[in-house]
């Protein structure tokens, strides 16, 4: 969810908490526990749409990156196999042709990765490779298209989620807003005569709502310093902590994430990703201010 979002929402939830802490005040009026029933729904749907989109989409790109690592074992395991083969009859174009490993494929792009993992199982055709059983080319060409298969249900999903979930937080929040709206006709409507304070109180918590967001935070996105080719420079899953704060947040498959709800100051700032140099920054957070920045990943030896 864009950062955005994320302050509105969280502008939602602070109405939803003032509402109930002045809820003697404000359940009498007529209409208003309508509107608030309404704007509890949008914010339970909003959560668990994300909660459902994140486990979802984690779960096929994990699938796609075991099956892209098993055709990587098929594919060498054979091309060891015909090795000697090429090599006893003097065929170096031959050796050259099957000579990878299997980090060489997993590390590789998905054009890339494909193609070698073809161009291998095209080499073994040759009459040469007599060890090679067609069994052997059939758990080969399997692998592959297993991974080939995945590689395009992900990006339908991603599509998917990109158009779906856009369209579905458009309709949520913009009943959010319109709940919002009203709750706070209904307040000043009632109590701006006898009870400003209360009144304004509540314009407060919807202040992001309404003038944009007014909290000390940041928005980063995580870019490969050496994006591989053909893939995406984006880094999904790497971990912002504020370490001072005690507050983390994980990167979206956009490679963005944010934390928007912190205390002003000088904070040690970490990201941190498994096969990753872990980033260690010095920033300084102003009052009100969004600090927004890239952050350039770099893969471990």
């Amino acid at each position: 969810m864009k950062a955005y979002l994320q302050a509105k929402l969280f502008s939602y939830k602070k109405v939803l908490k003032y509402s109930g802490d002045h809820d003697t005040d404000f359940d009498g009026i007529d209409g208003f526990t309508d509107d608030k029933t309404v704007l509890e729904d949008v914010v339970g749907n909003i959560e668990g749409a994300e909660d459902i989109q994140g486990i979802v989409t984690k779960g096929v790109t994990d699938d796609t990156e075991q099956s892209k690592i098993d055709m990587a074992n098929i594919v060498v395991q054979y091309a060891h196999l015909g090795r000697p083969k090429a090599k006893n009859a003097g065929k170096e174009s031959l050796v050259k042709a099957i000579s990878f490993e299997v980090y060489q494929i997993v590390k590789a792009s998905r054009a890339d990765a494909l193609s070698i993992a073809r161009n291998i199982l095209e080499t073994l055709k040759d009459a040469i490779f007599t060890n090679i059983k067609p069994a052997d080319k059939t758990a080969m060409q399997e692998a592959i298209d297993k991974y080939d298969a995945a590689q395009v249900e992900v990006a339908v999903l991603i599509t998917k989620k990109k158009v779906e979930g856009t369209m579905a937080y458009y309709d949520l929040f913009k009943k959010g807003d319109l709940a919002v709206d009203n709750m706070f006709d209904y307040v000043y409507g009632t109590y701006n005569i006898s009870k400003p304070k209360l009144v304004k109180g509540f314009k407060d918590a919807k202040a992001i709502e309404i003038e944009g967001v007014r909290h000390t935070g940041l928005v980063f996105t995580c870019l490969e310093s050496k994006p591989l080719k053909g893939e995406t420079p984006f880094v999904e899953g790497v971990l912002c902590r504020i370490v001072e704060r005690n507050k983390e947040v994980v990167s979206d498959i956009d490679g963005v994430g944010s934390i928007i709800t912190f205390q002003p100051g000088t904070y040690h700032v970490e990201f941190s990703k498994e096969g990753y140099v872990t980033k260690h920054m010095i920033i300084s957070f102003k009052r009100g201010e969004i600090v927004q920045m890239e952050v350039l990943m770099d893969r471990g030896e």
